[in-house]
């Protein structure tokens, strides 16, 4: 008779049939409820099975799906050769492609990631973050959730670094934290978007930012530098910002009133980004306002949405898959001390496409 404790029989049972390729990397297993089940347990005892493994190398968890096989490389001692990424959208936008310029450079050197997705919601980061505290992490990468406010999970963040994993943030920073970044010029991209409208004869501008990320903070100094340069003003009602959970009331047809006192007497706009603009030009031609004949826009990112409504955007690129290469092979050398300090900023390119007219 096996008198082992039934944790560490469930734990041998698993790691048997990881060994035995009947589970694969990836593959999503047993729920706790199917492993009390089937091994007549308790939830406790599941739970302290799968966290054993999760910490060891053997499996990974995706917050709200479930518990997963890691890479097999990751099972090695020590950190492991697992790596976590929040951001604060995956599927969707821009972060395809940033994710798996992430995977292609981390899959090269052996490493397999656990995702988290934030929603750009504060509470949800803590879950994620106190989720990855629980895995054999040997990095992470992280884009800030609400980064124009203070680190509100400041505490989470400081007992990874205690345990000598490094962190690497993307997009931006939280203010006041000295850290790893790979991030644009936010400054100069929203100097850029403005400029190009001036270039054009644009002399009244307006712009539409987002409030609770550093990026929009960013933009909109750029916006107001360019407009300095060239001795022109931005009235506070040319200037329309918005939150995470505004977005949908801000650009609405419902909100037709505030999108006419923005447009007053604007002849140009400089949008946060891709996502908004386009959502912005259909809201627009709903309203019977025509982008470019009645008002251009200039917007950020060079998304695939950027081409695939009525209107192309003019807009500053976002790197996508090639800042998440970067942003994997900076925590790399960060992991594996080649370097101590891992910091890079993206300078800003301006595609000229359709929603800009020449005044």
């Amino acid at each position: 008779m096996d008198n082992k404790p039934k944790y560490q029989l469930l734990k041998e049972y698993i790691k048997n049939h990881i060994k035995n390729n009947d589970l694969h990397y990836n593959d999503l297993i047993s729920s706790e409820i199917e492993l009390m089940k089937q091994f007549g347990i308790s939830r406790h005892t599941v739970r302290r099975g799968i966290s054993d493994l999760v910490n060891e190398g053997w499996l990974y968890k995706q917050q709200g799906k479930g518990t997963y096989v890691s890479d097999p490389k990751a099972n090695q001692s020590g950190h492991g050769k697992l790596v976590g990424v929040i951001t604060t959208y995956i599927n969707d936008y821009i972060f395809p492609e940033i994710i798996a310029g992430m995977e292609e450079a981390f899959s090269e050197e052996g490493y397999s990631i656990i995702l988290g997705n934030t929603n750009n919601n504060v509470d949800k980061e803590r879950l994620i973050l106190t989720n990855m505290l629980n895995s054999n992490l040997s990095g992470l990468i992280v884009e800030p959730t609400k980064s124009v406010f203070p680190n509100h999970n400041k505490d989470l963040f400081e007992q990874i670094s205690k345990r000598g994993i490094p962190i690497l943030f993307i997009h931006a920073t939280y203010q006041n934290v000295s850290a790893n970044y790979i991030v644009e010029d936010d400054i100069m991209a929203g100097y850029e978007a403005t400029k190009y409208l001036i270039d054009n004869g644009h002399t009244r501008i307006g712009g539409m930012f987002k409030q609770d990320d550093m990026q929009g903070h960013g933009r909109y100094e750029g916006y107001l530098k360019a407009l300095r340069e060239s001795d022109m003003t931005s009235n506070d009602h040319a200037v329309s910002w918005y939150t995470t959970e505004t977005r949908d009331l801000i650009i609405s047809e419902n909100n037709e009133d505030g999108l006419n006192q923005l447009l007053k007497d604007v002849t140009g706009i400089v949008v946060y980004n891709d996502q908004a603009a386009s959502e912005l030009i259909t809201v627009l031609d709903n309203i019977g306002i025509n982008v470019p004949g009645d008002v251009s826009l200039v917007s950020f990112d060079n998304a695939n949405i950027a081409v695939s409504g009525k209107v192309k955007l003019t807009t500053i690129a976002h790197p996508k898959a090639g800042l998440g290469m970067d942003a994997a092979k900076g925590l790399m050398q960060l992991m594996n001390n080649r370097i101590d300090k891992f910091e890079k900023v993206i300078i800003p390119e301006l595609v000229v496409r359709e929603s800009v007219r020449q005044l």
